[in-house]
């Protein structure tokens, strides 16, 4: 029989039948659910859980494969890290997204009693919490709590759903099963993207004021920590007193304003160490896992900071940031190389690769005087490059 990956979920496949009723396979080809013809549309049938009818039978086949991922979760398939910030941030919205339709089928489901449902409650709770940490997936240290904080929406969505029966279940299946299906795979893939971070989760801030979400991100863990860490065991005096000193503005507007914010932060990420240390061995618990957040986040942010400023350090002689960001803009850079070498590459020809010396500075091919950041020599080469091509250009046209 023929099949057919579906558009949403590409490892999944519609195997289509000569009768009405068409298999959903699973990654290893064996049958998850099926998609039924009713009239003129189609509508999934999973185990108990039956779908709404749908016109196509990609989007009832979608519906089986969210059925499926309720009761069993992801494939066993690597999963991949986001291309960037602007992707997770979209992907972790669509978990607060499903708030309404939360609110109505339970209106449904529970009528006047909704809202006194523990498990209901608990995943309105987690959806305001998630939804105001979508910023937070800006930062490797970020994107761990926010996949952390997604069990918030989870555990209690899970626990719905499985204890449901009857009328009830029909109204609550696909809208917790669409919820649970975010849930899995927002985790998963914002774990992945702290492993393998893309370019805008490493190395400088590219934005003027790019460092505002991992502050904001910051105080919300601060926050957290002292509306939930009993007084008892815990010392947050230090960290109190150092979350205080932070700058409230212009984080980054110089290099000498990264600079001291990053040593502001050292201060802070010593003062969470100092005050997990004690009581670490008691256990994991939710005070430690905080203090841990704000240990890493403070560490991340400040060495993006440093770096930030050694780029603004080599404006002076190569122009503003916007100027080394549209030079960068032409070429291709590698990946740093255990050697301390990146390559940075314009179609086929290599223009480095720039070096780091035993100075701290980076260098490059007919570079004279090194800059302080490895931008800053990689927008040195291509300007350079670019000026040659246009003298060659312009000689042509003589």
């Amino acid at each position: 029989m023929d099949t057919e990956p579906l558009d949403a979920f590409p490892s999944f496949r519609l195997r289509l039948a000569d009768g009405g009723t068409h298999d959903v396979l699973g990654t290893d080809g064996r049958p998850v659910g099926q998609v039924m013809a009713v009239g003129g549309g189609h509508f999934a049938r999973v185990g108990p859980d039956r779908g709404p009818t749908r016109q196509s039978l990609q989007g009832a086949g979608g519906d089986a494969v969210m059925f499926h991922i309720a009761h069993h979760g992801l494939p066993d398939e690597p999963a991949t890290a986001y291309s960037g910030a602007p992707e997770a941030r979209v992907a972790v919205s669509l978990v607060p997204l499903q708030r309404q339709e939360l609110i109505d089928t339970t209106a449904r489901a529970f009528t006047f009693y909704a809202l006194r449902q523990p498990h209901v409650a608990a995943i309105l709770s987690g959806l305001e919490i998630v939804g105001a940490e979508r910023d937070a997936v800006r930062s490797r240290a970020g994107c761990r709590r926010v996949a952390r904080l997604l069990r918030l929406v989870q555990d209690p969505a899970q626990a719905l759903l499985d204890e449901s029966t009857g009328e009830t279940r029909e109204w609550l299946a696909l809208p917790l099963a669409r919820l649970l299906t975010f849930c899995h795979q927002g985790r998963v893939r914002l774990e992945v993207t702290a492993e393998h971070p893309p370019a805008d989760l490493q190395g400088r801030y590219t934005a003027r004021h790019g460092a505002d979400a991992d502050l904001a991100t910051l105080h919300r863990i601060w926050q957290d920590l002292r509306s939930t860490t009993p007084s008892r065991g815990v010392d947050r005096s230090g960290l109190d007193a150092a979350m205080d000193a932070l700058p409230t503005d212009k984080f980054a507007g110089s290099a000498g304003s990264c600079r001291a914010t990053a040593a502001r932060l050292e201060v802070v990420r010593a003062a969470a160490e100092e005050a997990a240390a004690p009581i670490a061995e008691h256990g994991q618990g939710e005070a430690v896992l905080l203090l841990r957040e704000l240990s890493a986040l403070s560490a991340e942010t400040g060495e993006r900071l440093e770096a930030t400023a050694l780029v603004l350090d080599d404006t002076g002689r190569l122009g503003t940031v916007r100027e080394i960001n549209d030079a960068l803009g032409h070429a291709r850079l590698g990946v740093p190389a255990g050697s301390g070498e990146q390559s940075v590459r314009m179609g086929s020809t290599e223009l480095g690769p720039v070096r780091r010396g035993a100075d701290g500075r980076w260098t490059g091919p007919g570079i004279a005087e090194p800059f302080h950041s490895p931008e800053g020599a990689a927008a040195a080469l291509i300007l350079a490059h670019l000026a040659r091509e246009e003298s060659l250009r312009q000689n042509r046209t003589l």
